[in-house]
């Protein structure tokens, strides 16, 4: 199966545990807590999270890890080359060493054309709509606003419909 890896996924649900920049700060065992992380492992993706900008870390007293940004201004493809790197995604589908655009393999155009929707699309999603899905929003259409932007109100929850059967 074709997905994220297990390191961008951690990261994505600790940056979901983090509150709002002017928020207070939470503390590495606390993040790991509350997205099931191991605490180890964490502090390993909150370094590389440090130092693309997405979050600021501080040891001791008054210290703790905070977003650098509203949730709405980071995007699942920050987080992606944070903590996988700018090659990211493979060159070759099949993971052959020789295709390249010069040889290229049978599943190269369409690797291609699906690397770019898939970087695109990682592009547009922000940590908001995942943090909204979490909370059951299921908010899809949450995309990246410009620095500054005017932040939008969320939707008014809805009631669940119930549904009753009539005996036939």
């Amino acid at each position: 199966m074709l997905s994220l890896s297990q390191t961008t996924g951690y990261a994505i649900k600790a940056l979901g545990c983090l509150n709002e920049p002017d928020g207070d700060s939470r503390f590495t065992p606390e993040i790991a807590e509350c997205a099931r992380v191991p605490t180890a492992y964490l502090a390993k993706i909150v370094n590389a999270l440090a130092r693309q900008g997405l979050v600021t870390a501080r040891r001791g007293v008054g210290g703790g890890i905070s977003l650098t940004r509203k949730p709405e201004e980071i995007t699942l493809l920050q987080i992606v080359e944070a903590v996988e790197g700018p090659n990211w995604i493979g060159d070759c589908l099949l993971g052959l060493d020789e295709s390249t655009d010069l040889t290229t393999c049978p599943a190269h155009d369409f690797w291609l054309r699906i690397r770019r929707e898939i970087t695109e699309e990682l592009g547009k999603t922000t940590l908001a709509s995942v943090i909204a899905f979490k909370r059951g929003r299921r908010c899809r259409t949450a995309k990246a606003l410009p620095a500054g932007a005017p932040r939008p109100k969320p939707a008014p929850a809805s009631r669940p419909v119930m549904k009753t059967s009539t005996p036939k």
